[in-house]
Protein backbone atom coordinates (compact mmCIF):
# COMPACT_ATOMS: atom_id res chain seq x y z
CA UNK A 1 0.00 0.00 0.00
CA UNK A 2 2.46 2.70 0.90
CA UNK A 3 4.74 1.55 -2.39
CA UNK A 4 1.53 2.29 -4.41
CA UNK A 5 0.97 5.44 -2.33
CA UNK A 6 4.54 6.61 -3.16
CA UNK A 7 4.52 6.07 -6.97
CA UNK A 8 1.17 8.63 -6.98
CA UNK A 9 2.54 10.86 -5.11
CA UNK A 10 5.71 10.87 -7.34
CA UNK A 11 3.57 11.00 -10.35
CA UNK A 12 1.48 14.29 -9.59
CA UNK A 13 5.02 15.67 -8.73
CA UNK A 14 6.10 15.11 -12.24
CA UNK A 15 3.02 16.39 -13.65
CA UNK A 16 3.46 19.09 -11.45
CA UNK A 17 7.28 19.38 -12.71
CA UNK A 18 6.28 18.85 -16.47
CA UNK A 19 3.46 20.68 -17.08
CA UNK A 20 2.54 23.72 -14.80
CA UNK A 21 5.92 25.02 -14.16
CA UNK A 22 7.22 24.97 -17.82
CA UNK A 23 3.83 26.61 -19.17
CA UNK A 24 4.17 29.10 -16.63
CA UNK A 25 7.54 30.07 -16.66
CA UNK A 26 7.55 30.29 -21.08
CA UNK A 27 4.38 32.42 -20.63
CA UNK A 28 5.15 34.72 -18.13
CA UNK A 29 8.72 34.20 -17.72
CA UNK A 30 9.23 37.69 -16.61
CA UNK A 31 7.06 37.00 -13.58
CA UNK A 32 9.52 34.78 -11.21
CA UNK A 33 7.24 34.95 -8.09
CA UNK A 34 4.27 33.39 -9.57
CA UNK A 35 5.74 31.04 -11.38
CA UNK A 36 7.31 30.06 -7.61
CA UNK A 37 4.03 30.20 -6.29
CA UNK A 38 2.40 27.97 -8.98
CA UNK A 39 4.85 25.66 -8.65
CA UNK A 40 4.91 25.32 -4.97
CA UNK A 41 0.82 24.93 -5.02
CA UNK A 42 1.80 22.04 -7.53
CA UNK A 43 3.50 20.34 -5.16
CA UNK A 44 1.14 20.84 -2.09
CA UNK A 45 -1.31 19.94 -4.04
CA UNK A 46 -0.18 16.86 -4.88
CA UNK A 47 0.96 15.90 -1.36
CA UNK A 48 -2.44 16.47 -0.16
CA UNK A 49 -4.29 14.25 -2.99
CA UNK A 50 -1.90 11.86 -1.75
CA UNK A 51 -2.83 11.82 1.87
CA UNK A 52 -6.82 12.61 1.03
CA UNK A 53 -6.65 9.55 -1.40
CA UNK A 54 -4.74 7.40 1.39
CA UNK A 55 -7.14 8.43 4.03
CA UNK A 56 -10.56 7.36 1.74
CA UNK A 57 -8.78 4.13 0.96
CA UNK A 58 -8.58 3.57 4.68
CA UNK A 59 -12.36 4.53 5.64
CA UNK A 60 -13.35 2.17 2.39
CA UNK A 61 -11.23 -0.56 4.35
CA UNK A 62 -12.98 -0.01 7.28
CA UNK A 63 -10.13 0.97 9.04
CA UNK A 64 -11.23 5.00 9.90
CA UNK A 65 -9.33 7.10 12.16
CA UNK A 66 -11.73 9.30 13.10
CA UNK A 67 -13.62 12.56 11.48
CA UNK A 68 -11.17 14.89 12.46
CA UNK A 69 -8.11 13.41 9.80
CA UNK A 70 -11.32 13.80 7.37
CA UNK A 71 -11.95 17.71 8.61
CA UNK A 72 -8.17 18.57 8.85
CA UNK A 73 -7.95 17.38 5.34
CA UNK A 74 -10.67 19.04 3.60
CA UNK A 75 -9.55 22.51 5.37
CA UNK A 76 -6.16 22.05 3.75
CA UNK A 77 -7.99 21.58 0.90
CA UNK A 78 -10.42 24.71 0.86
CA UNK A 79 -7.07 26.89 1.80
CA UNK A 80 -4.96 25.50 -1.36
CA UNK A 81 -8.40 26.43 -3.79
CA UNK A 82 -8.97 29.65 -1.94
CA UNK A 83 -4.48 30.39 -3.07
CA UNK A 84 -5.43 28.73 -5.94
CA UNK A 85 -8.22 31.69 -6.86
CA UNK A 86 -5.92 33.90 -5.57
CA UNK A 87 -2.80 32.88 -7.85
CA UNK A 88 -5.50 32.67 -10.70
CA UNK A 89 -6.25 36.61 -10.30
CA UNK A 90 -2.67 37.72 -10.11
CA UNK A 91 -2.13 35.17 -13.33
CA UNK A 92 -4.79 37.15 -15.40
CA UNK A 93 -3.22 40.72 -13.70
CA UNK A 94 -0.23 39.66 -15.58
CA UNK A 95 -1.76 38.37 -18.49
CA UNK A 96 -3.28 42.05 -18.87
CA UNK A 97 0.29 43.32 -18.09
CA UNK A 98 1.67 41.56 -21.02
CA UNK A 99 -1.29 42.22 -23.23
CA UNK A 100 -0.65 46.06 -22.49
CA UNK A 101 3.25 45.79 -23.14
CA UNK A 102 3.08 44.11 -26.50
CA UNK A 103 0.50 47.04 -27.42
CA UNK A 104 3.08 49.64 -26.30
CA UNK A 105 5.65 48.01 -28.18
CA UNK A 106 3.48 46.98 -31.54
CA UNK A 107 2.97 51.25 -31.38
CA UNK A 108 6.48 52.13 -30.96
CA UNK A 109 6.86 50.05 -33.90
CA UNK A 110 4.65 52.04 -36.08
CA UNK A 111 5.36 55.02 -34.42
CA UNK A 112 9.51 54.45 -35.25
CA UNK A 113 8.47 53.11 -38.99
CA UNK A 114 6.61 56.65 -39.34
CA UNK A 115 9.20 58.75 -38.37
CA UNK A 116 11.89 57.20 -40.19
CA UNK A 117 10.62 59.06 -43.22
CA UNK A 118 12.18 62.65 -41.86
CA UNK A 119 9.04 64.55 -42.07
CA UNK A 120 7.88 66.62 -39.36
CA UNK A 121 4.01 66.52 -40.98
CA UNK A 122 4.27 62.67 -40.84
CA UNK A 123 5.96 62.99 -37.71
CA UNK A 124 3.60 64.80 -35.67
CA UNK A 125 0.08 63.41 -35.69
CA UNK A 126 1.45 59.61 -35.80
CA UNK A 127 2.57 60.69 -32.43
CA UNK A 128 -0.05 62.59 -30.88
CA UNK A 129 -2.36 59.33 -32.09
CA UNK A 130 -0.39 56.92 -30.49
CA UNK A 131 -0.36 58.72 -27.43
CA UNK A 132 -3.94 58.85 -27.32
CA UNK A 133 -4.63 55.45 -27.76
CA UNK A 134 -2.14 54.21 -25.43
CA UNK A 135 -2.55 56.56 -22.31
CA UNK A 136 -6.15 55.91 -22.59
CA UNK A 137 -6.80 59.71 -23.12
CA UNK A 138 -9.97 61.04 -24.95
CA UNK A 139 -7.52 63.76 -27.06
CA UNK A 140 -4.37 65.35 -27.68
CA UNK A 141 -2.32 67.85 -30.03
CA UNK A 142 1.25 69.43 -29.70
CA UNK A 143 1.13 72.86 -28.26
CA UNK A 144 4.12 75.10 -29.57
CA UNK A 145 5.44 78.86 -28.06
CA UNK A 146 4.29 81.79 -30.10
CA UNK A 147 4.64 85.01 -28.94
CA UNK A 148 4.34 83.74 -25.13
CA UNK A 149 1.30 81.99 -25.96
CA UNK A 150 1.07 78.24 -26.06
CA UNK A 151 -1.36 77.44 -28.72
CA UNK A 152 -2.21 74.48 -31.71
CA UNK A 153 -4.35 74.57 -34.41
CA UNK A 154 -5.07 70.94 -35.22
CA UNK A 155 -6.48 68.55 -32.03
CA UNK A 156 -6.98 64.83 -32.28
CA UNK A 157 -10.16 63.96 -30.49
CA UNK A 158 -12.69 61.00 -30.95
CA UNK A 159 -10.77 59.36 -33.51
CA UNK A 160 -9.84 61.98 -36.06
CA UNK A 161 -8.15 65.37 -36.30
CA UNK A 162 -10.38 68.60 -36.16
CA UNK A 163 -8.95 72.37 -36.60
CA UNK A 164 -9.46 73.91 -33.64
CA UNK A 165 -7.77 77.22 -32.63
CA UNK A 166 -7.11 76.76 -28.75
CA UNK A 167 -4.66 78.53 -26.68
CA UNK A 168 -3.50 75.78 -24.75
CA UNK A 169 -1.25 77.95 -22.16
CA UNK A 170 -1.56 81.54 -22.13
CA UNK A 171 1.07 84.20 -21.12
CA UNK A 172 -1.79 85.41 -18.12
CA UNK A 173 -0.76 82.03 -16.58
CA UNK A 174 3.15 83.02 -16.33
CA UNK A 175 6.06 81.46 -18.45
CA UNK A 176 6.08 77.73 -19.06
CA UNK A 177 9.41 75.57 -19.40
CA UNK A 178 9.15 72.69 -21.36
CA UNK A 179 12.80 71.94 -19.27
CA UNK A 180 11.16 72.24 -15.84
CA UNK A 181 7.68 71.00 -16.21
CA UNK A 182 7.07 67.82 -14.29
CA UNK A 183 4.56 65.14 -15.97
CA UNK A 184 1.44 65.04 -14.23
CA UNK A 185 -1.86 67.23 -14.10
CA UNK A 186 -1.49 70.55 -13.74
CA UNK A 187 -3.78 73.86 -14.16
CA UNK A 188 -4.45 75.28 -17.21
CA UNK A 189 -6.48 77.42 -19.34
CA UNK A 190 -10.24 77.30 -18.13
CA UNK A 191 -10.73 78.44 -21.33
CA UNK A 192 -9.10 75.56 -23.36
CA UNK A 193 -11.01 73.64 -21.21
CA UNK A 194 -14.13 74.12 -21.64
CA UNK A 195 -13.08 74.67 -25.37
CA UNK A 196 -12.64 71.00 -25.14
CA UNK A 197 -14.82 69.43 -22.67
CA UNK A 198 -11.55 68.42 -21.08
CA UNK A 199 -11.10 68.20 -16.83
CA UNK A 200 -7.96 66.47 -16.64
CA UNK A 201 -4.62 66.86 -18.74
CA UNK A 202 -1.10 65.66 -18.84
CA UNK A 203 1.79 67.34 -20.94
CA UNK A 204 5.26 66.57 -21.05
CA UNK A 205 7.97 68.55 -23.04
CA UNK A 206 9.23 67.87 -26.70
CA UNK A 207 13.22 68.83 -26.32
CA UNK A 208 13.78 70.29 -30.09
CA UNK A 209 17.54 70.93 -29.17
CA UNK A 210 17.25 74.67 -29.09
CA UNK A 211 16.16 74.96 -32.75
CA UNK A 212 12.96 76.23 -33.77
CA UNK A 213 9.90 76.38 -31.42
CA UNK A 214 9.38 75.15 -28.34
CA UNK A 215 7.03 72.57 -28.18
CA UNK A 216 4.88 70.17 -25.46
CA UNK A 217 3.04 66.72 -25.97
CA UNK A 218 -0.54 67.05 -24.17
CA UNK A 219 -3.33 64.61 -23.92
CA UNK A 220 -6.84 64.86 -22.21
CA UNK A 221 -9.37 63.18 -20.82
CA UNK A 222 -13.20 64.29 -20.46
CA UNK A 223 -13.66 62.46 -17.38
CA UNK A 224 -11.99 63.03 -13.89
CA UNK A 225 -9.76 59.71 -13.94
CA UNK A 226 -6.24 61.13 -13.21
CA UNK A 227 -3.29 59.67 -15.44
CA UNK A 228 -1.68 56.65 -13.87
CA UNK A 229 2.27 56.22 -13.61
CA UNK A 230 2.39 53.91 -16.68
CA UNK A 231 0.46 56.26 -19.14
CA UNK A 232 2.92 59.36 -17.83
CA UNK A 233 6.07 57.20 -18.78
CA UNK A 234 4.55 56.16 -22.01
CA UNK A 235 4.02 59.86 -22.66
CA UNK A 236 7.24 60.98 -21.63
CA UNK A 237 8.84 58.37 -24.11
CA UNK A 238 6.83 59.36 -27.24
CA UNK A 239 7.59 62.84 -26.58
CA UNK A 240 11.71 62.09 -26.37
CA UNK A 241 11.26 60.18 -29.49
CA UNK A 242 9.20 62.79 -31.38
CA UNK A 243 11.94 65.46 -30.23
CA UNK A 244 14.81 63.05 -31.61
CA UNK A 245 13.20 62.98 -35.21
CA UNK A 246 12.68 66.47 -35.47
CA UNK A 247 16.01 66.48 -34.76
CA UNK A 248 17.21 64.79 -37.08
CA UNK A 249 14.73 66.01 -39.47
CA UNK A 250 16.39 69.70 -38.75
CA UNK A 251 20.19 68.03 -39.35
CA UNK A 252 19.35 66.23 -42.53
CA UNK A 253 17.41 68.76 -43.94
CA UNK A 254 20.67 71.45 -43.12
CA UNK A 255 23.10 69.49 -44.44
CA UNK A 256 20.91 68.68 -47.78
CA UNK A 257 20.82 72.47 -48.40
CA UNK A 258 24.57 72.55 -47.74
CA UNK A 259 25.13 69.55 -50.83
CA UNK A 260 22.92 71.62 -53.07
CA UNK A 261 24.48 74.34 -52.43
CA UNK A 262 28.16 73.12 -52.47
CA UNK A 263 26.74 71.47 -55.86
CA UNK A 264 25.83 74.59 -57.35
CA UNK A 265 29.28 76.55 -56.85
CA UNK A 266 30.61 73.47 -57.98
CA UNK A 267 28.84 73.48 -61.34
CA UNK A 268 29.29 77.20 -61.36
CA UNK A 269 32.86 76.91 -60.58
CA UNK A 270 32.99 73.93 -63.30
CA UNK A 271 31.53 76.02 -65.57
CA UNK A 272 33.47 78.87 -65.81
CA UNK A 273 36.45 77.19 -66.05
CA UNK A 274 35.19 74.94 -69.19
CA UNK A 275 34.55 78.01 -71.94
CA UNK A 276 38.39 79.26 -71.42
CA UNK A 277 39.62 75.63 -71.63
CA UNK A 278 37.79 75.16 -75.06
CA UNK A 279 39.00 78.00 -76.41
CA UNK A 280 42.58 76.90 -75.59
CA UNK A 281 41.92 73.22 -77.28
CA UNK A 282 41.21 74.90 -80.42
CA UNK A 283 43.47 77.36 -80.33
CA UNK A 284 45.94 74.62 -79.64
CA UNK A 285 44.78 72.82 -82.74
CA UNK A 286 45.39 76.32 -84.87
CA UNK A 287 48.79 76.13 -83.63
CA UNK A 288 49.90 72.37 -84.06
CA UNK A 289 51.01 72.67 -88.11
CA UNK A 290 53.12 75.72 -87.06
CA UNK A 291 55.06 75.12 -83.57
CA UNK A 292 57.54 71.93 -83.03
CA UNK A 293 55.45 68.75 -82.40
CA UNK A 294 56.34 68.19 -78.83
CA UNK A 295 55.46 71.37 -77.57
CA UNK A 296 51.97 71.05 -78.81
CA UNK A 297 51.60 67.92 -77.17
CA UNK A 298 53.24 68.84 -73.77
CA UNK A 299 50.44 71.53 -74.32
CA UNK A 300 47.53 69.61 -75.32
CA UNK A 301 48.09 66.83 -72.52
CA UNK A 302 47.80 69.49 -69.71
CA UNK A 303 44.67 71.01 -71.74
CA UNK A 304 42.89 67.68 -71.64
CA UNK A 305 43.57 66.99 -68.14
CA UNK A 306 42.12 70.40 -67.09
CA UNK A 307 39.35 69.44 -69.72
CA UNK A 308 38.95 66.09 -67.55
CA UNK A 309 39.25 67.56 -63.84
CA UNK A 310 36.44 70.29 -65.35
CA UNK A 311 34.36 67.71 -66.37
CA UNK A 312 34.41 65.33 -62.80
CA UNK A 313 33.64 68.79 -61.75
CA UNK A 314 30.20 69.49 -63.37
CA UNK A 315 29.48 65.74 -63.16
CA UNK A 316 29.72 65.39 -59.28
CA UNK A 317 27.82 68.78 -59.33
CA UNK A 318 24.50 66.91 -61.18
CA UNK A 319 24.89 63.78 -59.01
CA UNK A 320 22.66 64.94 -56.59
CA UNK A 321 20.38 66.93 -58.56
CA UNK A 322 16.85 65.94 -59.36
CA UNK A 323 17.06 65.89 -63.06
CA UNK A 324 20.50 63.20 -62.59
CA UNK A 325 18.22 60.52 -64.47
CA UNK A 326 19.17 57.72 -66.71
CA UNK A 327 18.51 57.08 -70.61
CA UNK A 328 18.64 53.48 -71.47
CA UNK A 329 19.38 52.92 -75.13
CA UNK A 330 21.25 49.86 -77.29
CA UNK A 331 25.27 50.32 -77.21
CA UNK A 332 27.70 49.10 -79.98
CA UNK A 333 30.32 48.36 -77.11
CA UNK A 334 33.37 48.24 -80.46
CA UNK A 335 32.41 52.24 -80.85
CA UNK A 336 32.49 53.11 -77.06
CA UNK A 337 35.41 51.57 -77.00
CA UNK A 338 37.07 53.75 -79.49
CA UNK A 339 35.58 56.87 -78.39
CA UNK A 340 37.50 56.21 -74.93
CA UNK A 341 40.67 55.61 -76.85
CA UNK A 342 40.07 58.57 -78.72
CA UNK A 343 39.31 60.44 -75.18
CA UNK A 344 42.49 59.07 -73.15
CA UNK A 345 44.83 59.35 -75.97
CA UNK A 346 46.25 62.39 -75.84
CA UNK A 347 46.95 61.97 -72.07
CA UNK A 348 50.07 59.25 -73.11
CA UNK A 349 51.97 61.94 -74.75
CA UNK A 350 55.23 60.82 -75.09
CA UNK A 351 54.88 58.05 -72.52
CA UNK A 352 55.40 54.77 -73.63
CA UNK A 353 52.08 53.15 -72.78
CA UNK A 354 49.88 51.72 -75.71
CA UNK A 355 45.96 51.30 -75.33
CA UNK A 356 44.18 47.97 -76.39
CA UNK A 357 40.72 47.14 -77.43
CA UNK A 358 39.31 43.49 -77.16
CA UNK A 359 35.77 42.90 -77.51
CA UNK A 360 35.04 39.13 -76.66
CA UNK A 361 31.79 37.20 -79.31
CA UNK A 362 28.42 37.98 -77.61
CA UNK A 363 29.45 40.87 -76.31
CA UNK A 364 29.33 44.01 -78.99
CA UNK A 365 26.01 45.00 -77.53
CA UNK A 366 24.81 46.43 -74.51
CA UNK A 367 21.59 48.10 -72.74
CA UNK A 368 22.48 51.32 -70.63
CA UNK A 369 23.00 55.54 -70.65
CA UNK A 370 25.58 55.68 -73.31
CA UNK A 371 27.10 59.28 -71.65
CA UNK A 372 26.85 58.13 -68.82
CA UNK A 373 28.72 54.96 -69.35
CA UNK A 374 31.41 56.89 -71.35
CA UNK A 375 31.84 59.26 -68.66
CA UNK A 376 32.47 56.54 -66.50
CA UNK A 377 34.97 54.39 -68.99
CA UNK A 378 36.96 57.57 -69.86
CA UNK A 379 37.44 58.06 -66.12
CA UNK A 380 38.51 54.84 -65.29
CA UNK A 381 41.14 54.82 -69.13
CA UNK A 382 42.57 58.25 -68.11
CA UNK A 383 43.11 56.74 -64.43
CA UNK A 384 45.13 54.57 -65.65
CA UNK A 385 46.50 55.99 -68.12
CA UNK A 386 48.04 58.76 -65.71
CA UNK A 387 49.56 55.87 -63.21
CA UNK A 388 51.03 53.54 -65.58
CA UNK A 389 54.62 55.14 -66.78
CA UNK A 390 55.02 52.46 -69.27
CA UNK A 391 53.33 49.62 -70.49
CA UNK A 392 49.32 48.41 -71.54
CA UNK A 393 45.90 49.93 -70.86
CA UNK A 394 43.58 47.22 -71.91
CA UNK A 395 39.99 48.36 -72.60
CA UNK A 396 38.22 44.64 -72.73
CA UNK A 397 34.48 43.53 -73.07
CA UNK A 398 33.24 39.98 -72.02
CA UNK A 399 29.86 38.18 -71.98
CA UNK A 400 28.53 35.11 -69.65
CA UNK A 401 25.28 34.58 -68.35
CA UNK A 402 23.65 37.48 -70.54
CA UNK A 403 25.72 40.17 -68.82
CA UNK A 404 28.82 41.79 -70.60
CA UNK A 405 31.71 42.32 -68.41
CA UNK A 406 33.65 46.27 -69.33
CA UNK A 407 36.76 45.96 -67.40
CA UNK A 408 39.94 48.51 -67.97
CA UNK A 409 43.08 46.86 -66.91
CA UNK A 410 46.86 48.74 -66.57
CA UNK A 411 49.94 47.41 -65.80
CA UNK A 412 50.75 50.13 -63.58
CA UNK A 413 51.99 51.29 -59.94
CA UNK A 414 48.65 49.13 -58.93
CA UNK A 415 46.87 50.52 -55.89
CA UNK A 416 47.86 49.53 -51.98
CA UNK A 417 44.97 46.79 -50.29
CA UNK A 418 44.24 48.94 -47.45
CA UNK A 419 43.95 52.05 -49.44
CA UNK A 420 40.94 50.27 -52.19
CA UNK A 421 38.53 50.82 -49.66
CA UNK A 422 38.83 54.69 -49.67
CA UNK A 423 39.46 55.30 -53.51
CA UNK A 424 36.18 55.92 -54.45
CA UNK A 425 35.72 58.68 -51.83
CA UNK A 426 35.73 61.95 -52.98
CA UNK A 427 38.55 64.17 -53.28
CA UNK A 428 40.82 60.69 -51.79
CA UNK A 429 44.05 60.03 -54.31
CA UNK A 430 45.91 57.20 -52.70
CA UNK A 431 49.49 56.52 -51.97
CA UNK A 432 52.83 58.57 -53.38
CA UNK A 433 52.19 57.54 -56.74
CA UNK A 434 49.39 59.99 -56.97
CA UNK A 435 51.30 63.02 -55.73
CA UNK A 436 52.85 63.68 -58.68
CA UNK A 437 50.13 63.59 -60.73
CA UNK A 438 47.51 66.41 -61.62
CA UNK A 439 44.30 65.81 -60.32
CA UNK A 440 41.53 66.93 -57.69
CA UNK A 441 40.59 62.91 -56.45
CA UNK A 442 36.88 62.70 -58.67
CA UNK A 443 37.62 60.93 -61.53
CA UNK A 444 36.80 57.02 -59.35
CA UNK A 445 34.33 59.01 -57.29
CA UNK A 446 32.20 60.21 -60.40
CA UNK A 447 32.36 56.78 -62.40
CA UNK A 448 31.28 55.06 -58.99
CA UNK A 449 28.39 57.36 -58.53
CA UNK A 450 27.50 57.15 -61.75
CA UNK A 451 27.64 53.27 -62.18
CA UNK A 452 24.95 53.32 -59.55
CA UNK A 453 23.05 55.22 -61.27
CA UNK A 454 23.06 53.03 -63.94
CA UNK A 455 22.55 49.97 -61.61
CA UNK A 456 25.82 48.10 -61.23
CA UNK A 457 29.05 49.39 -59.39
CA UNK A 458 32.64 49.46 -60.14
CA UNK A 459 34.82 46.44 -58.49
CA UNK A 460 38.51 46.83 -57.92
CA UNK A 461 41.15 44.41 -58.59
CA UNK A 462 44.41 45.34 -57.89
CA UNK A 463 48.12 45.08 -55.87
CA UNK A 464 50.71 47.44 -54.84
CA UNK A 465 53.24 47.61 -57.97
CA UNK A 466 51.24 44.94 -60.02
CA UNK A 467 48.74 46.80 -61.79
CA UNK A 468 44.80 47.66 -61.23
CA UNK A 469 41.15 46.38 -63.26
CA UNK A 470 38.55 48.24 -62.98
CA UNK A 471 35.02 46.10 -63.80
CA UNK A 472 31.36 46.63 -64.28
CA UNK A 473 28.97 44.13 -65.16
CA UNK A 474 25.83 45.79 -67.78
CA UNK A 475 22.77 43.81 -69.15
CA UNK A 476 23.65 42.40 -72.50
CA UNK A 477 21.61 43.60 -75.85
CA UNK A 478 21.35 41.83 -79.01
CA UNK A 479 22.41 42.87 -82.52
CA UNK A 480 20.45 45.76 -83.67
CA UNK A 481 18.56 45.74 -86.80
CA UNK A 482 19.42 46.97 -90.29
CA UNK A 483 17.72 50.22 -89.56
CA UNK A 484 20.40 51.96 -86.96
CA UNK A 485 21.92 51.82 -83.90
CA UNK A 486 21.74 53.75 -80.72
CA UNK A 487 25.20 54.84 -79.26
Amino acid sequence: MGGRTGGRVVGVLAVADGRLWPGISLAFGYSVPIALAAYTFGIRLGIELSVLCVILRRICAGRAYGAWWLYAGSALMLTEYLMLAVGAGALGRAVRRLERHARVLRRMSELARGLTGLEPEAALPRVVEASVRLTGADGGFVAMSTEGDWRTDQVFADGSWQAESVVWWPRALGPWEPGRWRIGTSPWSEVALRQLGARVQMAAPVSTGGQGPSMALVVFRAGSRPFERATREILALFAAHLGAALNATKQFTAAREATREKARVLAHVAHDLAAPLHVIVGTTDLLAPHVERSLVERLRRQTHLLMQMTNDLIEFSRLDAPEAWVRNRRIHVPELYQRVHELAAPLIGTKDVRVEVEVGAGAEWIQSDPEKLCQILTNLATNAVKYTPRGRVELRAARENGRVTLAVRDTGIGIPVPEQARIFDPFYRAGDGARGEPGVGLGLCVAQDLARLLGTRIVVDSADRAGSTFSLELPASEKEDRNGRDG
